[in-house]
């Protein structure tokens, strides 16, 4: 099986390594290496030459959109998935335009994470396919472009549902093994519990959280809320 090598440039050294883990958790993928400033992402993406690159955008010493446009010019093969805590518009437009794979933000879910390197696999394995073929079909353009994602990972949300607090609680319902009831939840990520339960009935209705009715101390039915794993 074919291993792809993935090179990770983030300043900050814990985030860069929970990218590593996430990233060695996978079949197929193996971290060649990590750089924390420019200078260094520099050097070692043009020794390494990696098949896919995790960047962030906010550096001491540089705009991440910068260098992604140094990578597109200098080394057309390589992919880029941006992994930042960056949520203006305008960043996103940049970053597409500059032909981006994927754009994630921060705090990142493993789940979402792991999606977006599958899709990049089967990306890769198209265009290997694509080597002995002499003519293309629009079926067979598509099944190269079109990257098949879930609701919930799709840039356009409900109304109502917004992007940064859904991987919030996502991110903690995914750390936490007995899960939480709607008003806990609120309280550790900062909304009511009406919103809350609006998020978590929303990712129950995409199968990604389980809700269990069981009994508070004052004798109520409290709604349960898990991670499905």
């Amino acid at each position: 099986m074919h291993s792809y090598e993935v090179f990770i440039v983030e300043d900050d050294i814990r985030i860069a390594e929970i990218n590593r883990r996430f990233v060695e958790k996978l079949d197929g993928f193996t971290v060649c290496g990590i750089a924390l400033n420019q200078e260094d992402a520099k050097e070692q993406i043009s020794i390494l030459h990696p098949d896919l690159i995790i960047l962030d955008i906010y550096f001491p010493d540089m705009n991440g959109l910068d260098l992604l446009r140094w990578i597109r010019s200098e080394f057309r093969g390589i992919e880029v998935i941006m992994v930042t805590a960056a949520t203006e518009a305008e960043t996103l437009t940049y970053a597409l335009n500059d032909g981006v794979f994927d754009y994630i933000v921060k705090p990142v879910v493993f789940q979402r994470f792991k999606q977006t390197l599958m899709d990049f696999k089967k990306y890769k394995s198209s265009i290997y396919q694509l080597s002995g073929t002499k003519e293309i079909n629009q079926s067979i353009i598509d099944s190269v472009i079109k990257k098949d994602k879930t609701d919930i990972d799709s840039p356009v949300l409900p109304k109502g549902i917004d992007r940064i607090t859904l991987d919030k609680i996502l991110t903690i319902l995914t750390n936490e093994i007995d899960g939480y009831t709607a008003e806990d939840l609120g309280q550790l990520v900062g909304v009511s519990r009406t919103t809350a339960r609006r998020y978590l009935e929303f990712l129950v209705t995409e199968n990604k959280v389980s809700a269990d009715t069981s009994y508070g101390g004052v004798g109520r039915p409290e709604r349960i809320y898990q991670y499905n794993k």
